[in-house]
């Protein structure tokens, strides 16, 4: 019996060992990609990986930038707009999106604009139904749960929304789950091969960036990059996929249920979060200005077919305008891509939209060519 305990607990404190190792290299990289990060300058671009923690590459360049004149937030639904495809020069746009956005992270990077003094005169917010979602399958915003609990206590809500410690415990002890992960493990004993075997190891890419690829925009060339703005340059291999190979992305997207749409219920814990986050932004002068992201036209169509996901969508586009209505802010349902118009050409797969859509979306929506304009 103590053999096996013995045995048992070796191979526990190795997982853990290596697990704490790779966490430890990731740690590093991101400290040392986020440093690079801080000084891009308007016409550069950073090249990044799809691995990249864009949340905490969004608190520092949040705390860097020059004030901008307009902020998008959203997830990566919104990221391809910069401030060029609204007409806006170097440093007066700013897109704070993050994948897999929640309201939460939304509160974060505001708290983080309006303690710096960097409060904008338009925000621009993408409101994916999953931010309002009951639950989520990856709580990605307890990253940011010091700015969240720091929003609260400021608009007065701190001790009636006591969950933020909770969880901000939650977190730590995710992470800490981490280090006992047979998925984490494999991920590492992989890295660790790799490394062994002279060949570059998940996230070499963010190494290179450390070293070299603070790039011009013109040199991107076919690989992914964030812009100075915050705005995301896709992988060129987007560029080579016909109209017909994205609308079948589109359909199958759509039949494996659209990121749950059939099941969602909005959550009011969540609403009466973005009110209190909307109402803070209109007392700070900021004009609001809210859309539902366009849908793929083949996805759309699926969509609509689809009883509880059309009921779904009717609630959750009601909840979303009714809010904005109470705040004063502008809204557009976008959902329907031929609302807009924007065809299928302008996807980049079955549920990101390119950035001359988001333009249309904006300029609908506003009625002008230039959000925070004189005109």
């Amino acid at each position: 019996m103590r053999a096996f305990v013995v045995t048992v607990s070796l191979l526990v404190l190795g997982v853990v060992a290596v697990n704490a190792l790779e966490a430890w290299k990731a740690d590093r990289h991101d400290r040392q990609f986020r440093r690079v990060a801080a000084d891009l300058r308007p016409g550069q671009a950073v090249i990044v990986t799809r691995e990249l923690d864009d949340r905490r590459l969004q608190r520092v360049r949040l705390q860097v930038i020059p004030r901008p004149t307009v902020v998008a937030f959203g997830s990566s639904r919104i990221m391809p707009l910069g401030g060029a495809a609204l007409g806006l020069g170097p440093g007066q746009f700013y897109n704070a999106a993050v994948s897999a956005a929640s309201v939460e992270d939304y509160i974060a990077f505001w708290q983080l604009l309006r303690r710096d003094g960097r409060v904008p005169s338009v925000a621009i917010f993408s409101i994916d139904h999953w931010a309002l979602a009951r639950s989520q399958e990856k709580m990605r915003w307890l990253a940011l749960s010091g700015e969240v609990s720091e929003f609260l206590t400021r608009t007065g809500h701190g001790a009636g929304w006591g969950w933020a410690p909770l969880q901000a415990a939650v977190y730590r002890w995710a992470q800490f789950k981490e280090l006992f992960s047979y998925t984490v493990l494999k991920a590492s004993l992989a890295d660790l091969e790799r490394t062994l075997r002279g060949r570059h190891r998940r996230g070499a890419e963010v190494e290179a960036s450390v070293r070299r690829d603070v790039v011009a925009e013109a040199r991107v060339g076919a690989r992914r990059a964030v812009r100075a703005d915050g705005s995301l340059i896709y992988d060129r291999a987007y560029d080579g996929q016909s109209v017909e190979e994205v609308s079948a992305e589109a359909v199958r997207f759509a039949r494996a249920g659209a990121r749950g749409l059939g099941e969602f219920r909005a959550d009011p814990g969540r609403l009466a979060r973005l009110e209190i986050l909307w109402r803070d932004m209109r007392a700070a002068g900021v004009e609001l200005v809210v859309y539902l992201p366009p849908y793929h036209p083949a996805a759309w169509a699926l969509v609509r077919a689809d009883r509880r996901a059309s009921v779904a969508l009717a609630d959750y586009a009601a909840d979303v305008a009714a809010l904005a209505a109470r705040v004063g802010a502008r809204f557009l349902d976008a959902s329907d891509p031929g609302s807009i118009p924007c065809g299928a050409e302008q996807f980049y797969d079955g549920d990101h939209v390119r950035a001359e859509c988001l333009r249309a979306v904006i300029e609908r929506l506003l009625g002008s060519p230039r959000p925070g304009s004189s005109s």
